[in-house]
């Protein structure tokens, strides 16, 4: 890119500037001539604007008005023609004062230099930067290329790319977790490129912006990572950078397809320890295989439209799970269950599905039928269901439909219902508490961080006010299944 002082700097051209010198450092893209004085709807931006000032009145007024147009459109800089036959052997003091009220760099082209040598040296040598510019990218080009068979090829196209840039690169995964990132990259900025990616503004294509930085998506249905530049590249750098996004994607898939390997290897083990009836040492050998070491996993079933996708979703959104396909679901075993359900609430929301208990490995059979028989349940429900909540709710399910079980749920609790919201929720968490550990007094003002005597108050009140006896198993039952049933279908 050339400037206006790089144009006043070539001796061969002799320019001179007469006015606006502070804004020598406009880029030049081309150079024009006009003698229309109103010629802002015929410019661009960025041109070198050369006239002899044939039409235009020099007056302070009229050349304020022709510069500040010129200025609105853009124009990087006013070139003036004088010499013998010209309307002008020397500047109008009138366009030297105008160009300093409005900023625009004045030059004066004088008599031996015609406009045609001004034109081809711009056009020239905005030529031969580009020439340059290509050289050099080819130049980097071929790094990238010859270390992409390095036997780490992530971190040495990152290594290469920082020695060619300036640029930042970071590569993370398809839940944002760094895998490369160049040297030269703050950790303000990494953080920010791992967020971008999920951001609302972010497109689900191939590419986008966010802010100040660049988003390239890995992977044609399902992304497998993302490539963030910083967006202020220069041309070298442009050029450059989509062979550089291209051969960490070939990288990433590479790796992809290498991982499905073991993925498929994985999901035939699940099948094998799914079978009901395996010995406990054949399902200790298999899990070993595949390095689960904990000593209990649970079952996730999944109803699925496209279950072979969902699971190469949930595969590379779990670290450690099994998952395989079977029919129209996906099953999924893992030892955490908060991250279980995490995942799959994010990957499959509003898809029916259960988790059975968590259990031993040689026992997952018994996990995946509870999850499986679930599946009806999470279906009316709309959420997830797992196997600690399985029996209570499809109890409370066959009371008949959500506004029945909502119905019993508000003529029991009622009474509640109608205090102040902060005392209302004070009494029924306690009774959920109080009712967990069947009524003992320590464990339950323990649970509430309370003392037991305001727990004994709490309760008191809330056989008061309902009208139930809590020393009576069915009145205890009563509130037990109102609580479960709010929590099972609530408004």
């Amino acid at each position: 890119m050339i400037t206006v002082a790089d144009v006043v700097a070539d001796p061969a051209l002799n320019l001179q500037v007469v006015a606006g010198s502070a804004g020598l450092d406009r880029h030049v893209t081309s150079a024009h001539v006009s003698e229309l004085t109103s010629p802002g709807d015929w410019l661009r931006g960025g041109e070198l604007l050369m006239t002899v000032g044939l039409l235009l009145p020099m007056t302070v007024p009229d050349c304020r008005a022709y510069l500040a147009e010129c200025a609105q459109a853009g124009v990087a800089g006013v070139a003036l023609g004088l010499g013998h036959g010209l309307p002008h052997l020397e500047c109008p003091d009138a366009l030297r004062q105008a160009a300093g009220e409005v900023g625009v760099p004045l030059l004066t082209v004088p008599d031996e230099t015609p406009f045609i040598a001004v034109t081809k040296w711009v056009f020239e040598t905005i030529a031969a930067q580009e020439r340059q510019d290509l050289q050099t990218a080819m130049e980097i080009n071929r790094r990238l290329t010859a270390v992409a068979t390095n036997a780490a090829p992530l971190a040495a196209l990152l290594s290469a790319w920082s020695t060619a840039s300036d640029i930042p690169c970071v590569v993370c995964d398809s839940r944002g977790r760094l895998m490369a990132v160049t040297a030269d990259a703050d950790a303000a900025f990494v953080e920010r490129a791992c967020r971008a990616p999920f951001d609302p503004r972010a497109e689900r294509g191939s590419w986008s912006m966010v802010d100040d930085v660049e988003v390239h998506v890995v992977g044609a249905a399902i992304p497998l990572a993302y490539v963030v530049l910083g967006a202020n590249m220069d041309v070298t750098s442009r050029n450059s950078s989509t062979v550089l996004v291209s051969l960490i994607a070939l990288d990433v898939e590479r790796r992809n397809l290498s991982d499905q390997t073991e993925w498929r290897r994985r999901g035939q083990v699940f099948s094998q320890l799914l079978r009901p009836g395996i010995k406990p040492e054949r399902a200790q050998h298999l899990s070993a295989s595949v390095g689960l070491t904990g000593a209990y996993y649970q079952v996730a079933v999944v109803a699925a439209e496209d279950p072979g996708s969902l699971a190469f979703r949930i595969h590379l959104g779990l670290d450690g799970a099994l998952v395989r396909v079977h029919g129209a679901t996906v099953e999924v075993a893992h030892p955490d269950l908060a991250a279980l359900t995490d995942v799959v609430a994010a990957h499959a929301p509003g898809r029916p599905a259960g988790i059975g208990a968590a259990t031993a490995p040689e026992t997952l059979a018994v996990s995946a039928m509870q999850a499986r028989s679930l599946l009806p349940i999470s279906e009316q429900l709309g959420r997830i269901v797992t196997a600690s909540e399985g029996e209570t709710v499809s109890l409370l399910l066959s009371l008949g439909p959500p506004e029945v079980v909502r119905g019993f749920a508000d003529a029991v609790l009622a009474p509640l219902d109608h205090l102040d919201p902060r005392d209302r929720l004070e009494l029924l968490r306690t009774l959920d508490q109080w009712l967990r550990v069947n009524g003992a007094w320590d464990p339950a003002a323990h649970r509430l961080s309370l003392h037991r005597n305001t727990v004994r108050n709490r309760v008191d009140r809330i056989a008061a006010l309902t009208g139930r006896r809590l020393d009576d198993g069915d009145d205890r039952m009563e509130l037990w299944l109102a609580l479960k049933a709010r929590a099972a279908q609530p408004r």
